[in-house]
Formats: structure tokens, C-alpha cells, sequence
């Protein structure tokens, strides 16, 4: 019974250790990126490139509280928009051959949601019903990272890695449901710059299974710029 105690006691002060180092990185992580400034920005506005089967399409997105989302490609003259008003989600696809907006399915409304909250999963995460886990550390990019292991409340599961040093997050991994079929995807996080004491990432490349399959190059980003209620909103149909 006393080895039990000793053992149990052991256990308890090895989740209070992790618990208190995961707590300390995520503190160090906010102070570095400027949180707290952030959790005061209303709306965003970033405008770039995304770089996708050798072709440049600029963009222009635009986000706002609470959880509201619009980003616009231009493509071969047309523009191609997503958007997410905070509960449906809607998007025109000129290359479909429509310019009529069209409602998302439930995988893509999710996946805008989640876009649409620029604080992150982290910052709040017990609010938001997910737990979080420090894995431990290892070798990302080439550096030595901290790894974070966050799972959703629908069961998602994302991986986060931080840099040990500067506290930045330099790659996210998911692994989600899209059509009762698993998906795992990668996010490589980089070019960050300070802006009003806030570290933004302005390259942002997404792959699968290895391969890159898409590069967001931002150019510039704009904080608290004015945006109509209805900005967001599915349009009417045109008679």
C-alpha cells in the first residue's frame, strides 16, 4: 500500500510539472505575439498572393468579430469568394461555370469557422471545449520545438510546434473528418513580422502527405479597418 501511495504520489507531481511548463509556454507563446493587443483588434484586413500550380492569384480577406470571415481571389479576371457571416457559409465559384452564390457543406462551414477565429485554438482552448497536452520537445523545420497535442471537442485533433526560444509557432498538424474519411494536413508557419507589437506570419504554406500544396504570401495587413454589418452576408440572388 505505501508503494502504491509513493507511485500514485510520483504520478501526481508529473502531471502537475507538465501542467506548469505547458502553462508557462503558453504564456511566453501570447507575450511574444502580442495577445493581449490582439484580443483589443475588431476586424482585420490582409492582402497578398496565394502561390498554387505555378500561378500567383492575389487576394484580399477580411475578418471580424465574432468569427466572421470573407476572402476574395481574383483569377484570370474573375473573383472567386468564401465567406462565413458568423452562421452560414456561402461562396461564388466562377470557374464552376456560376456566379451565383452558393451554400458551403457542413466540412467546409467548419473548416471557415475555424478561420474566422483569429485568436487561434489555443488561446481560450478550454472555453472553446478542447484540451490541450504538451508532448515534449523534438526537431521541426530544423529547430528544436516544443510539441502541443490539442483535441477538439468534435474530436479533432492539432498539433502545434513552438519554437523553445522565440515562442513562435513555426508548425501546425490536423488530422480531421471530411466525409467520414480521416484527413491529415500540414501547416508550415514562417517570414514573421512585428506589426503594433503583434508577430504575424506573412508566409503561410499548406500541404498533404508532404507536398506543399498551396503558399499564402501576405503583403500587407490592416487592423480595425471600418466594415459594413452586411459585408459578410450571402448576397441575393440576382432576378
Amino acid at each position: 500500500m505505501k508503494k502504491l501511495f509513493s507511485a500514485l504520489f510520483a504520478l501526481c507531481i508529473v502531471f502537475s510539472l507538465q501542467a506548469q511548463n505547458l502553462e508557462e509556454i503558453l504564456e511566453n507563446h501570447f507575450d511574444v505575439v502580442g495577445q493581449e493587443k490582439l484580443a483589443t483588434i475588431n476586424t482585420i484586413k490582409m492582402t497578398g498572393n496565394v502561390v498554387q500550380g505555378g500561378m500567383e492569384l492575389p487576394f484580399v480577406m477580411y475578418m471580424s468579430r465574432p468569427l466572421k470571415i470573407k476572402m476574395e481571389i481574383s483569377i484570370q479576371g474573375q473573383q472567386m469568394i468564401q465567406a462565413f457571416d458568423g452562421e452560414t457559409g456561402w461562396y461564388i465559384s466562377p470557374m464552376a461555370g456560376t456566379l451565383e452564390p452558393q451554400d458551403m457543406s457542413p466540412d467546409m462551414v467548419k473548416d471557415m469557422k475555424e478561420e474566422a477565429d483569429f485568436d487561434g485554438d489555443l488561446y481560450n482552448y478550454k472555453e472553446k471545449g478542447s484540451s490541450l497536452e504538451l508532448i515534449g520537445t523534438e526537431e521541426a523545420e530544423g529547430t528544436e520545438v516544443y510539441k502541443l497535442k490539442l483535441t477538439k471537442e468534435n474530436g479533432d485533433v492539432n498539433n502545434y510546434f513552438i519554437d523553445t526560444e522565440t515562442y513562435i509557432i513555426l508548425k501546425t498538424t490536423a488530422k480531421k473528418m471530411v466525409q467520414d474519411v480521416e484527413i491529415e494536413s500540414e501547416t508550415i508557419l514562417g517570414n514573421y513580422q512585428m506589426i503594433d507589437g503583434m508577430a504575424f506570419p506573412f508566409s503561410i504554406a499548406t500541404g498533404m502527405n508532404g507536398q506543399v500544396v498551396a503558399e499564402i504570401v501576405i503583403t500587407e495587413v490592416v487592423f480595425d479597418v471600418e466594415i459594413k454589418d452586411d459585408f459578410f452576408a450571402k448576397p441575393k440572388p440576382q432576378e
